[in-house]
């Protein structure tokens, strides 16, 4: 598939750095390697925040910045690596639902960059990163119908399947997922971060999440 960027985010003032990195897989629970490194990274995390808010992580804190001038209260609509981060400092941990969208979750919580993870079979045509319209919405996983007006959304042919803020129900990785477009939202965030992110993803589907032989 081929991948752009919106021309209008040049008129907004803040780069926009985003990986799209492509890894075939076997989707299955978490093993206790993984587990072991979840809970490394939440406690790695709560070390480096020292008891303050999410949203004080510079990463964060420019990640919040683009979603406000893109037209969204970051208050209300929290890029996804804040919310997995607040969840940690709340002592409730990261989610566990399996090996791919843990990994994901991890690469997020540890570097501040918002993550999506997509069945790439289901992103059907060429992708482009643009910011949501009245009216536009999807549905969410979890969530229900998401107002997608005022953020930054990839688009595919059928329309919109993933944000910097939660991810929609048409493109969620399950069971039957073999092939997964990984997605850095590197927004308002210098491109050496972005890249060392992906190392870090790179690292951890590599190592947890290839196809069982």
């Amino acid at each position: 598939m081929a991948f752009t960027i919106d021309p209008q985010f040049q008129d907004l003032g803040f780069a926009v750095h985003v990986g799209m990195l492509d890894f075939t897989v076997g989707v299955r629970p978490s093993d206790d390697g993984l587990k072991s490194a979840m809970q490394s990274g939440a406690e790695l995390r709560l070390e480096e925040l020292m008891g303050e808010a999410a949203s004080t992580d510079p990463v964060i804190a420019d990640v919040r910045a683009a979603f406000k001038v893109c037209g969204k209260d970051p208050s209300r609509y929290r890029p996804s690596s804040e919310a997995l981060t607040r969840r940690v400092i709340a002592g409730k941990g990261l989610y566990l639902v399996n090996n791919v969208v843990d990994s994901g979750n991890l690469v997020s919580l540890m570097t501040g960059i918002p993550v999506g993870v997509y069945d790439a079979e289901k992103i059907k045509g060429d992708v482009r990163l643009t910011i949501g319209e009245a009216g536009e919405e999807y549905a969410g996983i979890g969530r229900g119908s998401i107002n997608l007006e005022g953020l930054p959304v990839m688009h595919d042919s059928e329309g919109p399947f993933g944000t910097p803020f939660s991810d929609s129900a048409r493109t969620n990785v399950d069971e039957t997922t073999t092939r997964i477009a990984f997605v850095l939202y590197g927004l308002n965030i210098d491109i050496a971060h972005v890249e060392a992110a992906a190392e870090i993803a790179d690292t951890l589907i590599t190592g947890f999440c290839a196809p069982a032989h």
